[in-house]
């Protein structure tokens, strides 16, 4: 009658993957009955489950200390959660999703509602870090430090992960979030243009951009201006903020150079005019001297095979610029944390132990964290697959060699399709360099972002100095960061 919704019930906090959960039919004494159909990547099987939820009194079932669980939105971790209550005699998790806050006028609302119930003191016991202001909070004494919980597990030690990602993940030396799987956002460019070694600064990119044919952009034709500003931001974040002490510098000459680096982009494009053509890919517009570079993610082995096509030869993982080191950065999965008021700390480490364990991160996508399951699928990805025939004998070619097949493919724009073969030792090692080359997060700082984004149109607009502007986004900076501590 008043047209309004009303939450009947929460699927996971039924310990049921709403996104599994088929033909749910409702019988007339209210019990809901359906299928949930699971599918197990690392053994490649389904496990399928009839479901009942039968609604029954409070007082009638056994109680479980519950931990709180705040995210912005569900996802396919949400079979971890369930697994965990499943298995669990004495705790549960409970999850609150802040996305249902969210409305078509504004997507960041519950991230909104979120960050004021943290700053208000209000707390969950764990958090899921994904587009949360990861330093702020640990900087401000809210997150617990994950180190000594790990370093007390007699089946972890920290030697049996990657070094860097959790370098990447450190605050003041302690870790606050867990890091199963990651992925490593770069540039790529030709090595005969950009040449072999990783990491240059933006006054080296503007001197490798001047050899090129007159007109050249440094990307895509959709880059535009906002992108390249929060991108190169969130990159050198820890640079221009440090949340435990307060300091910005914003006024450095690191940052002016991001800026004049920004403005070599246009400010929008017009995706409602723009008609396609194979012409405007990456593949095209680099082979023909158009775009110098390409924004690369690595994600998976098959992701180095396909990024190299887009240059048909020689490249290298040059990163973004930067005043120091290699410009890459780390965007990582599942990434929980514990508050450091939790009700049950030592029952919130069994939660995110598993996140870090060989079983776990075996069926999940990313790079792996853990060294001996990295090394493991890194094993799988360079051996070579050949041509049987019905009897499972080798295929010959004409040289008497055994014919390699491929693995799969992906199509470029243009309408090829790029084939996976095993990964070779070349390939291997320059992965493997450019991980561990890679020690800086990603930092989405979306309330610093909008203080630059909001100051910097003076200097793009022509009406002030890139000087001038990095001094009011100092001062404007330097404000709002103090206020969070």
């Amino acid at each position: 009658d008043t047209q309004e919704s009303v939450k009947l019930l929460n699927w996971i906090n039924c310990d049921i993957n709403g996104d599994e959960m088929q033909g749910v039919t409702v019988s007339s004494d209210g019990r809901i009955t359906g299928v949930l159909n699971h599918w197990d990547n690392a053994n490649q099987t389904t496990t399928t489950e009839l479901v009942t939820l039968t609604k029954v009194p409070y007082d009638s079932v056994p109680h479980k200390e519950t931990l709180t669980l705040a995210v912005q939105y569900l996802d396919w971790n949400v079979r971890s959660i369930i697994d965990f209550n499943r298995k669990s005699d004495t705790v549960r998790i409970e999850v609150k999703d802040y996305s249902e806050y969210n409305t078509e006028d504004d997507y960041s609302a519950g991230l909104k509602k979120l960050t004021t119930e943290i700053m208000a003191g209000n707390m969950p016991d764990l958090l899921a870090m994904n587009g949360m202001p990861y330093a702020q909070l640990a900087a401000k004494g809210l997150l617990e430090d994950l180190y000594p919980y790990l370093d007390a597990d007699s089946d972890f030690s920290r030697d049996d992960f990657f070094q860097n990602v959790f370098k990447a993940l450190e605050v003041d030396g302690k870790l606050y979030a867990t890091c199963p799987s990651f992925s490593v956002q770069t540039v790529m460019g030709a090595a005969s243009v950009v040449g072999d070694t990783p990491g240059w600064t933006y006054q080296q990119l503007n001197e490798a951009l001047a050899t090129m044919p007159e007109g050249c952009t440094p990307f895509s034709v959709y880059t535009v201006r906002d992108d390249i500003l929060q991108t190169c931001l969130a990159l050198d974040m820890d640079n221009f903020v440090d949340w435990s002490t307060g300091e910005c510098h914003f006024d450095s000459q690191e940052f002016i150079d991001l800026l004049n680096f920004a403005a070599l982009f246009p400010e929008s494009f017009d995706w409602e005019k723009y008609e396609y053509t194979p012409e405007d890919s990456d593949q095209s517009r680099i082979a023909e001297g158009k775009q110098m570079l390409m924004q690369a993610s690595i994600y998976s082995f098959e992701d180095l095979q396909y990024n190299d096509a887009n240059f048909g030869g020689q490249s290298t993982y040059i990163g973004y610029p930067t005043a120091s080191g290699v410009g890459s950065m780390l965007n990582l999965t599942s990434g929980f944390a514990m508050s450091a008021n939790c009700a049950n700390k030592d029952a919130a480490w069994e939660f995110l132990r598993m996140f870090y364990t060989e079983d776990y991160q075996k069926n999940i996508g990313g790079l792996p964290t853990n060294l001996n399951v990295y090394n493991e699928k890194l094993k799988e990805a360079m051996t070579p697959q050949y041509q049987q025939d019905a009897e499972g004998n080798f295929l010959l070619d004409e040289n008497g060699e055994k014919i390699p097949i491929s693995t799969g493919g992906m199509g470029m724009p243009d309408g090829s399709v790029v084939k996976f073969y095993a990964l070779t030792q070349e390939q291997a090692d320059r992965l493997g360099d450019l991980i561990n080359s890679t020690t800086r997060l990603a930092d989405y700082n979306s309330s610093v972002f909008d203080i630059v984004k909001e100051q910097a149109q003076a200097f793009f607009a022509g009406q002030k100095s890139a000087e001038d502007v990095a001094k009011l986004i100092q001062s404007k900076a330097n404000i709002y960061v103090n206020e969070q501590r």
